[in-house]
């Protein structure tokens, strides 16, 4: 069956849609935590975290409890330590890969928009082979502004020489989805993604919902509304 003849090309949100990073992130932290004497959390804990960036995740490992000196030096070795360690327990979440490579069999380009800054982008999509297959790659710091805001999602379809109408982007967070939308782009949720028990996804607005990853196959394909 051939792909939805709206969509000619699919965005990801990286972190908890493309790939499972959570085990480096929290790994990260909690290592700066031990070094500060401060008690580690678990990776339940600090997942529905992560979409809100490294700040957000170490407030949720103080549990809002914290003194600014020292949460600046726990923050700024857990990014140390994370740069150091970006893609040692990282993987693809179940389908991904799959889903990727069947993207590229249809000649459907992909590409990555995230928040996460370039220094952490870079390399581990390097490392897990990935730079060079994206037919773009937008990181936190690529244009003037982040998530939740369109830019990086405009400039994307630019460099994939599209419209915005013409992408679908597919994020595990109500950023992800409010930035597609502004940008004009149909929107899907990654359940399996980073999202907290109390959150209500299905009220963020998304074109469709995601399961797992190899249900974009199948949206694509006008099985899934």
């Amino acid at each position: 069956m051939a792909a939805n003849p709206t969509v000619s090309a699919v965005l990801f949100d990286l972190d908890g849609t493309l790939l499972d990073t959570a085990p480096d992130l929290v790994f990260a932290a909690n290592a700066a935590l031990a070094e500060a004497d401060i008690p580690p959390r678990s990776v339940d804990e600090l997942k529905p975290c992560i979409s809100g960036g490294a700040t957000v995740m170490l407030r949720c490992a103080f549990n809002g409890d914290y003194e600014p000196a020292l949460f600046g030096r726990v923050l700024q070795r857990m990014l140390e330590l994370y740069h150091a360690h970006v893609a040692d327990r990282t993987r693809f979440f179940d389908g991904t890969e799959s889903v990727l490579g069947e993207l590229e069999r249809r000649g459907i380009p992909w590409g990555i928009v995230t928040n996460k800054m370039s220094r952490f982008t870079d390399p581990l999509l390097k490392k897990l082979n990935l730079a060079d297959r994206a037919g773009c790659v937008i990181s936190g710091d690529t244009t003037a502004e982040k998530k939740p805001h369109p830019l990086p999602l405009l400039e994307a379809s630019r460099r994939l020489s599209l419209t915005p109408e013409q992408c679908v982007y597919v994020g595990d967070a109500p950023g992800d989805v409010e930035a597609g939308r502004r940008a004009g782009m149909t929107t899907l949720t990654a359940l399996y993604g980073y999202i907290a028990a109390e959150h209500a996804p299905h009220d963020w607005g998304a074109d469709g919902l995601l399961a797992t990853p190899r249900d974009l196959l199948p949206w694509l394909d006008g099985a899934l509304s």
